[in-house]
């Protein structure tokens, strides 16, 4: 199946992701989030087209090399996702699919999607997965089982179902959309009020998905992406080059890239994914992990369910469900709380209100070129922002 037209939409982080930058070029099992969905978006289009912003753009081209797509700047940011789509209006000639660049889900979805909104001759076809748990997003509103519009961010209490949209929207006649998004007033619900207008046409098909879907809003979920990611990871590689040293010990799906050197009585358990010329010191144990390029995990550390990015330094620590970004630096004996006795959820603050992170075990997130002083305590839920410092011995209950 091809279709004429993918257009993913990657212009912007937004104030939930601080202090970390530039979700879709987040690393997972060694390639960026965005060059996944570009390399699944060229399997069944034409054109591939990535909207992005003037700050972003060179450093997409490099995760994006080699892929002969196309790239538009994005105009305006008072409109959001409507901006986006309108910055690219010139090249909607034929039918389009809508991505997002920091979501992952079963893509065999989308093919089941278009064929059926083709099928049936509708304008627009999308995707909608049944939640429990309030997601921050836009529910579908349905009149039976037809669906009418789109109600962008309603309060908890107030969903008109349990089914939340994905961006995940094919247009086989982009040019009704436009008219639409032109027609509704500049804001931040643009993009889904045009949707609704043409919802209200009922000439819509909404597929219900059932299977796996990770975004990242929020800079925890970046470990919700790794873990979808690694149930992909099933088989051990290690590189030719890399320096295993005898008495380490490798269990499960681990990769281990290029030039890695791992120490003695060190162990890696998997799924874990090392990149190249990361070290693992003496008697550290990695699990359920990413260690970025050029990482440092010095002797005697444990890291779990983390993720580290490229650069980062340990030595002597124990970092749980943390995410750490570029060239973070850990001082011997500094360490992340990652566990509330009470085993409530850790909240944490976004512009100024409490979230709830939905996680039971959640550590550090540290922004590029933090760095913690030795025998630091950090406790759940701390947001570290870029170059911010700890002292040797603070026990940091807050945000920095």
């Amino acid at each position: 199946m091809r279709i004429h037209t993918t257009l993913i939409l990657a212009a912007g982080d937004g104030d939930r992701f601080l202090p970390l930058k530039d979700k879709m070029r987040f690393r997972f099992g060694g390639v960026p989030l965005i060059r996944m969905i570009v390399e699944y978006a060229k399997k069944i289009s034409e054109t591939v087209i990535v909207v992005c912003s003037e700050q972003n753009i060179d450093k997409l081209k490099t995760d994006l090399e080699g892929t002969n797509i196309k790239y538009v700047v994005q105009q305006g940011n008072v409109g959001g996702m409507a901006d986006a789509v309108l910055s690219a209006g010139s090249f909607l000639t034929q039918d389009v699919l809508v991505l997002n660049s920091n979501d992952l889900f079963d893509f065999e979805y989308l093919e089941k999607m278009i064929k059926e909104t083709q099928y049936k001759h509708a304008e627009f076809g999308f995707l909608a997965q049944e939640r429990d748990v309030y997601f921050p997003g836009g529910y579908v509103v349905f009149e039976g089982d037809l669906p009418v519009a789109i109600m962008e961010k309603p309060e908890p209490n107030n969903v008109p179902s349990h089914f939340v949209k994905l961006t995940a929207d094919y247009f086989p006649y982009p040019q009704l959309f436009i008219e639409s998004l032109n027609s509704e007033k500049k804001g931040d619900d643009q993009y889904e009020k045009a949707l609704s207008l043409l919802l209200k046409k009922k000439n819509a098909v909404c597929m219900k998905y059932k299977g796996e879907w990770v975004t990242i809003k929020y800079s925890w979920q970046v470990l919700d992406v790794q873990d979808y990611v690694f149930k992909k990871l099933t088989k051990q590689h290690i590189d030719s080059s890399a320096r295993i040293h005898k008495t380490a010990l490798i269990e499960g799906a681990v990769h281990i890239g290029k030039n890695v050197a791992v120490g003695a009585y060190a162990k890696l358990s998997g799924p874990c994914f090392v990149e190249d010329g990361a070290i693992i010191g003496d008697f550290s144990l990695v699990r359920n992990s990413t260690i970025g390029k050029n990482a440092l995990v010095g002797s005697g550390c444990e890291v779990a369910r983390s993720h580290l990015s490229g650069g980062v330094m340990l030595h002597r620590n124990y970092v749980g469900d943390s995410v750490l970004s570029e060239n973070v630096l850990m001082g011997a004996g500094a360490v992340t709380a990652n566990f509330r006795f009470d085993k409530k959820a850790v909240k944490t603050p976004i512009k100024n209100q409490l979230v709830d992170s939905g996680r039971a075990k959640f550590g550090l997130i540290a922004g590029n070129n933090v760095k913690i002083g030795v025998n630091s305590i950090l406790l759940p839920g701390i947001k570290l922002g870029e170059g911010a410092l700890v002292m040797p011995g603070e026990v940091v209950s807050k945000d920095k």
